[in-house]
């Protein structure tokens, strides 16, 4: 009987928007191939990254001992993109009784993502098939319409091999060198299966379930034994396992909030449920893994695309979510209560203050007490707690003070305790009030050189330096990282592009615990969507070096790309839609100078109300 042929038919929308540009990190990638080896049962999986430089040799190998696939297996299964398989074969669940992780049959094509060859070699029953796919042809056949054949190494060979599977990526998309550590925590999140019955190794080194936190200073854990979550008036009800942890310091980023896992696979990163403002100081401590096989179980199919989103606005999601939310709550509640405590120890162990309080008769040292309550309950950092404090030491000897204080109720609201430390708000309101109309002015005077398209590179260049909350007015602190700067103009130099796509220049600029990539355009630029791919380059260029300085421990990397306007094709607005997600940022210079001002203009309004009132009532 003779052999089926292998093709394969992609439409070129599929492969680039499932392919190419689903994944564009190495973590997500590798683990889609994970989630292969343990759908075919493997025991093991060996994971081979290349250290230092990337060059044209450099390879990524993914190896492991499952079933292998036959030659029909190839061609019915494998090379059938968007296959269901659990529908197809009637059973979610593998030989060793798996519950089976793959579902649209998309996830294969990922590797496009990091790389532009992909060779797989494969035995199955002692026969051994090896052939290669290359994502320049499958996009050729695609264009043409014309089924695509890989390229046939291994013709169903007779073989002693083991079975098995190896798939081998080259021809990589990167010049960067691999976090290797990196990568391993990002597949250890992507998994709760990970242990003795289904091992996975990267660079010969086991992975442990631990490796998920490790890099955490955890203080306390919360575990879940399988919880009840119901929808509202509804009469089904699904189980949650998992743990939450508190961390005693704020956390990055990517690791606030819960990931959620079902079927032993990520189906959503970090996340808080819609949780806010109430308990935001609480949820910065938290991190976790919530176990939740309900939310891809049966017909439903709740999980997006790139496995990294549950479809929320379901009845499973939406118990879901509003188990999380009170879950979040309830242990943000505690997490805030010790956080209190050590507040108030820390007000209290004051060199000024804590010999004051000594000195305090015992109705005095009541109402002193009911201060620094209040105080610790409150989100202000613990130098504006001792300055405040400070204030109220210097006005304790007034009696007309200590009365205000003591009229407060036992659990006093915000308005309530504002009344009190109201000569404090003025002063720090005028203030403001001077730092907002100095703002004020910077954004006229760069509205004048953008509406004038300056072509003045340094001036340009060191205004956006100088007053980089132009990007975003919530920044209060940030660095210039001009190290990082350096190494980019390095790798990408700007001689390289098209004189109408050069920039005016990089800058990065640290921000808490993020680096944020900035690239400035000349006045004029439209950005396009490889004005995007080139930023989501830069910012996985920087990503690779952060973490490295004990002295400035950066967590995450965002990116900005700063033009006059920004095309409005289909491709572009693709790219600017998915770079939001993953923090990459197309903005033009009158949007940037437009929200700026609005927001400061309205805190300017605010402030000289405020202090019109309070001369008012003086």
């Amino acid at each position: 009987m003779a052999k089926k042929d292998l093709v394969s038919e992609i439409g070129l929308t599929i492969i680039n928007d499932l392919g190419i540009r689903l994944h564009g990190k190495l973590p997500p990638v590798v683990s889609e191939m994970v989630a292969n080896s343990w759908d075919a049962d493997a025991s093991r999986v060996g994971i081979l990254l290349p250290e230092g430089r990337i060059g044209p040799e450099s390879k990524i190998v993914v190896k492991d001992d499952g079933a292998g696939m036959s030659w029909d297996d190839i061609a019915d299964k494998y090379l059938r993109i968007g296959r269901a398989r659990r529908e197809g074969e009637e059973t979610d669940t593998t030989g060793h009784d798996r519950k089976v992780m793959g579902r649209k049959g998309i996830g294969k094509l990922s590797a496009f993502g990091v790389a532009r060859t992909v060779t797989v070699e494969t035995t199955k029953d002692g026969r051994r098939t090896e052939f290669r796919m290359k994502a320049g042809d499958m996009l050729d056949c695609a264009r043409k319409k014309r089924v695509y054949r890989p390229q046939v190494i291994a013709d169903d060979k007779k073989t002693t091999d083991a079975d098995g599977t190896t798939v081998t990526l080259t021809d990589l998309r990167r010049a960067a060198p691999i976090d290797v550590a990196a990568v391993r925590r990002g597949i250890a999140r992507n998994f709760s299966v990970i242990g003795k019955d289904f091992r996975v190794d990267v660079n010969g080194k086991t992975l442990k379930p631990s490796d998920k936190i490790d890099h955490i200073d955890a203080e306390k854990e919360w575990k879940i034994c399988g919880e009840a979550v119901a929808p509202k008036g509804g009469t089904d009800a699904w189980n949650v396992s998992g743990k939450i942890v508190a961390s005693a310091t704020p956390l990055g980023e990517e690791d606030i909030g819960l990931t959620i896992m079902a079927r032993g696979r990520l189906v959503q990163p970090p996340t808080m449920f819609g949780v806010k403002s109430g308990v935001r100081y609480a949820c910065s401590h938290i991190t976790g893994e919530i176990l939740a096989d309900f939310i891809d179980d049966g017909e439903d199919d709740l999980v997006g695309t790139d496995h990294l989103s549950i479809m929320w606005d379901t009845p499973k999601g939406e118990a879901l979510r509003e188990w999380g939310a009170r879950k979040l709550q309830d242990v943000s509640a505690e997490i805030a209560g010790r956080g209190r405590k050590k507040r108030e120890k820390h007000i209290r162990a004051d060199k000024a203050i804590g010999p004051w309080l000594e000195g305090l008769e015992p109705p005095e040292r009541k109402t002193a007490d009911r201060i620094i309550g209040m105080l610790a309950s409150g989100t202000l950092d613990d130098s504006h707690r001792i300055e405040i404090m400070g204030y109220v030491r210097d006005s304790f000897e007034q009696r007309a003070f200590r009365n205000m204080v003591e009229s407060l109720p036992e659990a006093p609201t915000s308005a309530e305790t504002l009344g009190v430390f109201r000569a404090w708000d003025l002063i720090e309101a005028r203030e403001m009030l001077r730092i907002v109309r100095g703002r004020l002015g910077v954004i006229k005077y760069l509205a004048g050189m953008v509406d004038g398209e300056a072509k003045e590179v340094p001036d340009m260049h060191r205004y956006l330096k100088k007053w980089p909350w132009i990007l975003d007015p919530t920044w209060t602190q940030w660095r210039d990282e001009a190290r990082y700067s350096e190494n980019l103009a390095r790798e990408y130099p700007d001689k390289q592009l098209d004189e109408a796509d050069r920039r005016i220049d990089f800058m990065t600029i640290g921000v808490e615990d993020t680096i944020h990539v900035v690239e400035l355009k000349r006045p004029g630029h439209a950005i396009d969507f490889h004005d995007l791919d080139r930023l989501r380059r830069y910012v996985t260029f920087v990503e690779e070096y952060t973490g490295n300085d004990p002295d400035r421990p950066y967590k995450s990397v965002a990116g900005y790309i700063v033009a006059s306007r920004i095309k409005d094709d289909r491709d572009t607005l693709f790219d600017i839609r998915e770079g939001d997600v993953h923090r990459r940022y197309a903005r033009t210079y009158e949007d940037l100078m437009g929200r700026a001002r609005r927001l400061h203009e309205e805190y300017r309004q605010r402030l000289e109300e405020f202090e019109r009132v309070e001369r008012g009532s003086a």
